[in-house]
């Protein structure tokens, strides 16, 4: 803690079963970390002022995937999606959507 703010490495246990494990900077997530949803959705990677951003993993409780750059918590940049069913994009990304040259 540093002026009654989190900071540093630590968990967070939320109420609706979410669990957060990395860094922590005035009292937000930010630089590496995990995170776990209710939903079993999961995600590794950077954080930057409470939302992923940076190099990250999404991985879906059904088994999708994505890797690769985020913004502000939505998928930009450069990454890769893998589907459930043998589908997949790799290219560029934003505002969470494929988006420019990419193959499907």
């Amino acid at each position: 803690m540093q002026g009654g703010k989190r900071s540093g490495m630590g968990v967070m246990f939320y109420k609706k079963n979410r669990i957060y494990e990395g860094q922590w900077l005035a009292d937000v997530r930010h630089g590496k970390g995990y995170e776990r949803y209710a939903n079993e959705n999961k995600y590794e990677g950077e954080f930057l002022r409470g939302k992923a951003h940076g190099m990250g993993v999404y991985l879906w409780a059904n088994g999708e995937v994505y890797d690769g750059e985020w913004k502000n918590g939505a998928k930009d940049g450069y990454g890769i999606w893998k589907g459930i069913f043998g589908d997949s994009y790799i290219g560029k990304w934003k505002n969470s959507k494929a988006d420019g040259y990419g193959v499907h």
